[in-house]
């Protein structure tokens, strides 16, 4: 439990999920059996912790049923992590328990086990209400009056015959006003058209028939549900909730579902990175240095200086790796300092192009800085020179020896737009839309068989955006590309920073 514990806080989910008093939370092996769950969800199902629950787990066939492998994997196929499905549970006491359910797809670690996220709403309420309506059917609807909703009575021809308000309903109009006036006389046409079909459905077919609308109430917009069905004195009742607090908690649950898929998308990004992209060269360099330390007596001058320029060559492009690797973990588990303040943009940009110069000089690749040297913008001067230096490093790596390197600005307004250019290889447009993608990302080795993970063009994304502004590149195959982006501008008079190089 408590390495469980240790992995969801390294997540950083916990905050949105799992301290959450309105949704139940829990995680699921592949296998069916539960890792983890938030007290909401033990709530949910009357178990005071986690240890009691999996006792009845282990104990109780019937409450094991609940955590069906087969049903997580038909769940997670069937509803693309959209939409809820609707289940029925068994809480401690065996009594059914109606939910909603929300599920998405995991990989724990390396290995590649597979786990299921789950969050849960508790519908059983609503369920129990659209049996009753089911039930009055035949029965004289005098029981329906106690429940805290709207309950019309309406003919055939969408007349009101009967109105009754729940104590608890704010429905904005009066029974007196309602009773012997037409649905098209209270609710907006399109509403009422829609409403008008299904009380004629429901009159032929007896069926329950529900329609969600949103309408204005006292000058806030609403969201009803209605539910209709025919009753025994050949009327139609339509009873109508306000769902609006359930909408909201709707559109939460989905905002929370989609920050799920961000956080594993991340996370396997992440396993990706350190199982390849920092392995790989890891093991080149033991090689080397096996190579060096079993046969340096038997080697040349010439043949050491190549290995050991190997290894340089490798340890220089890992550390920058693992530099991307710490800062992007930082930035997604809201770790790293953000401290925007007026900085000169020319003096960063000379810091890279002195940082990279022996790197282009390996190619033969002409470095030139276009940027004005009062060019001020607001910025974390941090992240500023790390957005330049993946930059022009990518640039270096995608251009063809002899080539040439740009960087340029022009102010737009409150931005200044900066521009680095290259002639290189270029990109496709499919390579274009995979570049700035977390669960996208790509990579291909550089015009010399250069190594790298994807990840710099993906932290550029997120440091600009953290500063309000934007990303974009433009290229075709085979004759280079430009990356711009935006950084907030401010004037020389207001700023005072170091010029220094």
């Amino acid at each position: 439990m408590q390495t469980t514990e240790k992995l969801l806080r390294e997540e950083n989910i916990s905050s949105s999920f799992h301290a959450s008093p309105h949704f139940a939370f829990y995680r699921i092996s592949s296998s069916g059996v539960p890792v983890y769950t938030n007290q909401t969800f033990l709530r949910m199902l009357g178990f005071n912790s986690f240890e009691e629950m999996m006792e009845a787990f282990n104990k109780e066939e019937s409450f094991r049923e609940n955590f069906s492998a087969h049903k997580y994997q038909e769940h997670f196929f069937k509803i693309n992590n959209t939409e809820g499905v609707e289940s029925k549970w068994r809480n401690k006491n065996g009594r059914a328990v109606y939910v909603n359910e929300y599920v998405q797809k995991g990989y724990e670690s390396i290995d590649g086990s597979v786990y299921y996220d789950c969050i849960a709403e508790d519908v059983t309420e609503k369920k129990i209400v659209d049996e009753l309506i089911s039930d009055v059917i035949g029965r004289d609807y005098a029981i329906i009056k106690a429940l805290p909703d709207v309950l019309f009575i309406l003919s055939e021809d969408g007349k009101f015959t009967d109105f009754k308000a729940g104590n608890n309903s704010e429905f904005p109009i009066s029974p007196s006003y309602i009773i012997g006036k037409k649905i098209w006389d209270i609710f907006p046409h399109s509403i009422a058209e829609q409403l008008q079909q299904m009380i004629k459905e429901s009159y032929t077919s007896g069926v329950l028939k529900t329609y969600d609308f949103k309408m204005l109430n006292r000058e806030a917009e609403k969201h009803y549900e209605a539910r209709i069905v025919k009753s025994h004195k050949n009327e139609v009742l339509m009873l109508l909730r306000d769902v609006t607090n359930q909408k909201q908690n709707e559109i939460q649950i989905l905002k929370i579902a989609e920050d799920l898929k961000q956080i594993n998308d991340t996370k396997d990004k992440f396993v990706s990175i350190i199982a390849h992209d920092v392995r790989t060269p890891i093991i080149a360099l033991i090689g080397y240095a096996e190579i060096l330390a079993d046969d340096i007596d038997d080697l040349q001058k010439s043949e050491i200086k190549e290995f050991a320029s190997s290894i340089v060559e490798i340890s220089k492009q890992t550390i920058g790796l693992l530099t991307n690797l710490l800062e992007w973990s930082r930035l997604q588990t809201g770790r790293i300092e953000f401290h925007p303040a007026p900085v000169n943009a020319y003096s960063i940009s000379e810091n890279t192009m002195s940082l990279l110069t022996s790197n282009a000089e390996q190619k033969n690749i002409s470095l030139i800085n276009n940027l004005e040297k009062e060019t001020f913008v607001f910025a974390d001067e941090n992240m500023m020179q790390s957005i330049f230096n993946n930059l022009v490093t990518n640039a270096i790596k995608f251009t063809n020896r002899n080539g040439q390197i740009t960087l340029s600005s022009s102010r737009f307004n409150d931005m200044v737009r900066f521009a680095v250019k290259d002639n290189g290889v270029g990109m496709n447009d499919k390579q274009k839309s995979m570049l700035f993608e977390i669960n996208k990302s790509f990579t291909t080795p550089g015009t010399t068989n250069e190594k790298g993970s994807g990840l710099g063009m993906i932290l550029c994304k997120d440091f600009i955006e953290k500063h309000g502004g934007e990303i974009w590149v433009e290229s075709n195959s085979g004759k280079g590309s430009e990356f711009f982006f935006t950084i907030p501008a401010i004037s020389k008079q207001n700023t005072t920073v170091s010029n220094k190089v």
